[in-house]
């Protein structure tokens, strides 16, 4: 047996190359319950954009009805690490999940509209150009009452590099972030849902789709009773 406590971000174990390990399960449940504050039901169809190992996924795959699950992953490996390893591969069965391993960004390899996109710690990876080509198939690709969560991680600077980076992380300035969202034609808002190291944002075609500033208390994402993350408490 491995010991996931010694292993790094990044390493070639499916719980380490998408993040934390200590962190698999709460990066997962944390983007499921996201999703449920913001009206997540059984019958509508997720978009898992860079699903990796299904740390979201296999809470979603198991929750949603049969073929309204979507993910997107370039590494196949993960998908099938975490099938083996962690739900099982019956659940293809039952569920009925689409997978494709594209690596350019492109949503639209299912021909499906999208009632909601989820893509944690993707753009904290991306150059400019691949930012702005995936939020561009978000924009195609969202049903007109769809919702996109996305991170980012704030900084004082811009990246300008090009591709993917990997395992290390860029970052954007928060003017440019809402810039690579209007380019897109997508409605942008800040949530306060908590992340211990990026910050979540909301996209749409409608501005009416995302949550009043009234509402954004209840998008706190906080976690009682756990000393690992008591700063989302405060």
């Amino acid at each position: 047996m491995i010991d996931i406590s010694k292993l790094r971000p990044g390493d070639e174990h499916y719980m380490a190359f998408v993040g934390p390990p200590g962190q698999y399960d709460f990066m997962g449940a944390t983007q499921f319950r996201l999703l449920c504050t913001l009206g997540l039901r059984d019958k509508h169809k997720v978009l898992d954009f860079g699903c990796g190992s299904l740390r979201a996924g296999r809470f979603l795959m198991t929750y949603l009805n049969p073929e309204c699950y979507f993910g997107i992953e370039p590494n196949p490996w993960l998908i099938q690490d975490s099938l083996k390893n962690q739900i099982g591969n019956d659940i293809i069965g039952i569920k009925k999940p689409s997978f494709d391993n594209n690596s350019d960004m492109q949503t639209d390899v299912f021909d499906t509209r999208f009632d909601f996109i989820v893509a944690q710690s993707i753009f904290s990876h991306t150059s400019q150009e691949l930012v702005r080509t995936a939020l561009e198939g978000f924009h195609e690709s969202l049903n007109n009452h769809g919702i996109a969560a996305v991170t980012f991680i704030e900084g004082q600077k811009d990246f300008e590099g090009e591709g993917w980076i990997y395992p290390g992380c860029v970052e954007y300035k928060l003017e440019t972030i809402v810039k690579f969202a209007a380019d897109a034609n997508l409605f942008i808002k800040k949530i306060p849902w908590y992340h211990p190291r990026q910050s979540w944002f909301l996209l749409s075609k409608s501005m009416d789709r995302l949550p009043s500033d009234e509402a954004l208390k209840y998008l706190n994402g906080a976690v009682l009773f756990d000393p690992e993350f008591q700063n989302s408490c405060t």
